[in-house]
């Protein structure tokens, strides 16, 4: 994503002229950290009692939740990088950098994995 990012700004900084249109650059700004934060704290992969039966399940329930929010911020990467291309506006690339950023905090911790798929008998 980084990579598309950088050649996505080389090729709009050359080539495309921006394009004035307020009502995508305010939708894309609710949609990007709306997004976001939906995708860091109301998809943060957590398992109940029940999809803790064993260590093979868990990891698999972990995994899926897992990829579910790496899914939704990289569309909100992509998104960003859409709109930027077509319109050249500052804001999408801001944009773009935030919620490729937010791809970092995305990615869980060995300890968290450990204490999430953790059955206790």
């Amino acid at each position: 994503m980084f990579t598309a990012f950088v050649l996505d700004v080389l090729y709009t900084s050359k080539y495309t002229l921006p394009i004035e249109n307020t009502g995508l650059e305010r939708w894309g700004i609710i949609i990007t950290l709306g997004g976001i934060f939906a995708s860091l704290k109301l998809l943060h992969p957590r398992l109940s009692e029940s999809d803790r039966t064993d260590t093979e399940t868990a990891l698999k329930k972990y995994f899926t939740k897992y990829i579910t929010r790496l899914a939704a911020l990289n569309a909100i990467s992509i998104f960003n990088l859409i709109c930027l291309n077509l319109t050249a506006i500052e804001n999408f690339r801001y944009l773009a950098f935030l919620s490729i950023f937010a791809l970092l905090l995305c990615a869980p911790s060995k300890t968290h994995i450990e204490n999430e798929t953790n059955i206790q008998e």
